[in-house]
């Protein structure tokens, strides 16, 4: 190195020495841009001149950036020596001392390395030097920071918990002190800052919070304790983020939430005692709803406690809401239970949306709950003792929508909520089954509204809601309708030369669309009946081959001009009361033996034919006994009168055949469901060859969940079936292992 740089460098480190005495206003006046250009240039200077070996004006060699490199440390050295007198009477004006210094050591520090930098653009990395940074943290370290660790530390942690209870403290000192702590070299990082510092911070962290959730848990009730958590949680988060990094803060953060959101105390209080999370849900209180969510979500241990809790508490209100209806003597009252549980619906997806913020965990707990909900049902223990499911009662308000009765909005969004609710039903089935015979219901009796579009509507909203395949019977029940229409019966009789008295129409049911329960019966209709059924079999047959046509009497319907005194009425009404009319115009009265005899009917098809004509006041029956005999007569109450000039007169219900249809279509479903099991783990056994027997039984179950939620028992039974049937087969060694034999 040149004299000419020695001497540049002597001036440089004398210039540095009087910059380190300026007071903060003098240095920002007196540190110009050109005098730190200048530093900058004496050490470009000095490192890039090219000299020789043996030029004599250059005795040192050549080793300038080396001798530059221990400059830098000198300098900072010896400022340090003459700047760091740290005798203090106390602790705290020791650590403000230390303070002092570090806020000016950084200044001087960063004028230095910016004289410095262009050692960092090549001797440092050529050489694999410690950069000047690391170099000027280092001898802060050794010359001041080493000694006084403890006591930063231990001043810094009181401030911290000074502050924490609510005391002033100089926010600027913590934060400083944290940094210095923080500013060491990576491997003192983890001594100083880690393990001195960090480490007992948190471990005083929880040691406050432990006390203070313990003191709230005995003085404070839910809704203070919820909300002097959310203070507590709120003011640690602002602090954290004001003095620490992120990763720190979280650290922080993470020691915090243990205690406040996922601690036994807060636990027991807020969540499992009955005035907590469960009392709020049930009042609907979204403000504390949402505070609660807030807070505990932040925990899985705590959001999966809450997600527990909401499952439960949406089936405690179902279940409660339910029971209201049980232990009836007359028909359930289906379409204020079904308005029930979807408001119930209705209100905990608003929850789920408004206080839970969509959370999946918290969705999934509502769905689950509401399922559970859906899958009940009300018990009619009284006159006639059944289960009657959700989905059925889903099915008959579906039904009284159709018909326009019942709904105080539009059709069409009831509707919608009806598919809304069929969401969440796992006995899709059972609602099918039902839909189906309600669909037969309206298409055939007279007493009942059918409109062909709505219908098509809702088949079509079922479809997408539950699959192509759930609408084929309802969609088939609607075609033959449309057949039906097209045929046009009363045209193709006229053709033929037929002339019936009475306008004639007929509907062919093809057999398997339509319910079980519409069959086929031999009744003897009377002669003028007959002779149009006889025609219409005859048109309807011509042509074709293989076809049969029986008919269902039951299911037939008809209007009956009648004279009385008071003036002629019209009467619509079911088939069979149409034959016992028609065979009053031959008799002036009948017994039920006569009825039993003429038409081929048994006593307990002539029975609710002849009640209700009574009941409607057009028969009388001339008997005082409570039971209907063979032997009682029935005449025609030529006085009736009514306000109306054609009415409708319906079949008289029994509560014993109505429960008996509900339970034949129940045992139908169950009847169809195992089919649709064997098929289902047939496929799944072709297509994986081999299977144990848990995974083959939870394949099932959950392929068939779109339709219906299938009893694991009756899953193994029809597995058992299919090994008899020798579609699957045990293996040899492993019994619980199925393979593929088929």
């Amino acid at each position: 190195m040149l004299e000419e740089d020695l001497e540049a460098i002597r001036r440089m480190k004398a210039d540095f020495e009087a910059i380190g005495e300026l007071t903060d206003n003098e240095f920002r006046s007196d540190t110009t841009i050109s005098k730190r250009m200048n530093h900058y240039s004496t050490v470009y200077n000095a490192a890039t001149r090219i000299t020789g070996y043996d030029d004599p004006r250059d005795p040192m060699g050549s080793g300038a950036e080396e001798l530059l490199y221990v400059d830098f440390q000198e300098m900072l050295t010896r400022y340090l020596l003459k700047h760091s007198n740290l005798s203090a009477p106390s602790e705290m004006e020791l650590f403000a001392r230390i303070l002092k210094v570090w806020e000016r050591y950084k200044v001087m520090m960063k004028w230095n390395v910016n004289a410095f930098a262009y050692l960092s653009r090549f001797y440092i990395v050529n050489f694999s030097k410690p950069p000047l940074r690391q170099v000027a943290l280092r001898i802060f370290h050794e010359q001041v920071l080493k000694k006084y660790v403890p006591t930063v530390v231990r001043v810094t942690h009181e401030l911290l918990t000074a502050e924490r209870k609510g005391e002033g403290v100089n926010r600027e000192d913590v934060r400083e002190a944290i940094e210095l702590l923080s500013s060491v070299t990576v491997e003192q990082r983890q001594e100083i800052y880690n393990e001195q510092f960090l480490k007992q911070y948190l471990e005083l962290t929880k040691d406050y919070y432990v006390a203070l959730v313990a003191e709230w848990g005995e003085s404070s009730s839910h809704t203070e304790l919820l909300r002097q958590i959310e203070g507590a949680y709120n003011d640690e988060d602002v602090r954290c983020s004001y003095y620490f990094p992120p990763e720190d803060k979280r650290a922080v953060m993470v020691q915090v939430e243990e205690v406040l959101l996922d601690s036994s105390v807060v636990l027991d209080k807020l969540l499992k005692s009955k005035d907590g999370f469960i009392a709020k849900l049930k009042s609907r209180e979204k403000n504390l709803l949402k505070l609660y969510y807030n807070l505990l979500s932040r925990r899985q241990k705590a959001l999966a406690c809450l997600a527990d809790l909401t499952r439960d508490g949406i089936t405690a209100e179902g279940s409660e809401k339910l029971r209201q209806y049980d232990n009836k003597e007359r028909d359930i009252d289906f379409k204020s239970c079904v308005v029930d549980i979807m408001k119930l619906q209705d209100e905990f997806l608003t929850l789920s949306s408004e206080c839970f913020d969509g959370d999946t965990a918290m969705l999934k707990a509502v769905k689950e709950g509401i399922e559970r909900v859906y899958a009940d049902g009300v018990r009619l223990t009284e006159t006639v003792k059944r289960f009657v499911p959700m989905s059925e009662l889903l099915a008959h308000y579906a039904d009284s929508i159709i018909q326009g009765s019942g709904c105080s909005s539009s059709q069409e969004e009831e509707l919608d909520r009806v598919i809304a609710a069929l969401s969440y039903v796992t006995d899709r089935d059972t609602f099918l089954a039902h839909s189906r015979d309600l669909l037969a219901q309206r298409i055939l009796s007279p007493k009942k509204k059918f409109d062909d579009n709505i219908e098509r509507s809702f088949a079509h909203r079922i479809s997408h809601c539950c699959g192509v395949s759930s609408t084929c019977y309802l969609e088939g029940m609607l075609h033959d309708v449309d057949v039906a229409e097209g045929f046009r019966a009363a045209d193709k009789l006229e053709a033929m030369g037929v002339k019936l008295p009475f306008a004639f129409d007929a509907l062919v049911l093809k057999k398997g669309i339509w319910p079980p329960r519409i069959h086929s019966e031999n009744f003897t209709p009377p002669p003028i009946i007959s002779e149009a059924l006889h025609s219409f079999e005859a048109a309807y047959l011509q042509g074709t081959r293989g076809r049969v046509l029986t008919w269902s009497y039951s299911n037939s319907s008809g209007d009956v001009h009648a004279a009385f005194k008071k003036g002629p009425k019209t009467l619509v009404m079911p088939g069979l009361q149409c034959w016992v009319l028609l065979a009053f115009n031959g008799a002036n009265q009948l017994t039920v033996d006569d009825v039993v005899g003429r038409f081929g009917m048994t006593f307990d098809d002539a029975k609710p034919v002849l009640l209700s004509l009574v009941k409607a006041s057009i028969l009388i029956r001339e008997s005082n006994f409570p039971t209907v005999s063979l032997h009682d007569i029935f005449i025609v109450n030529d006085n009736f009168t009514s306000k109306l000039k054609k009415m409708k007169i319906a079949m008289g219900r029994d509560q014993n055949i109505v429960a008996a249809q509900s339970e034949e279509v129940a045992r139908e479903v169950e009847e169809d469901r195992k089919p649709a099991i064997d098929a289902c783990l047939v496929r799944i056994m072709k297509s994986r060859r081999v299977l144990e027997h848990s995974m083959l039984v939870e394949e099932c179950k959950e392929r068939l969940l779109p339709t219906f939620s299938a009893d694991p028992k009756l899953v193994k039974q029809r597995i058992e079936e299919l090994i008899r049937k020798e579609f699957i087969e045990r293996d040899a060694n492993t019994p619980g292992l199925y393979r593929y034999a088929a």
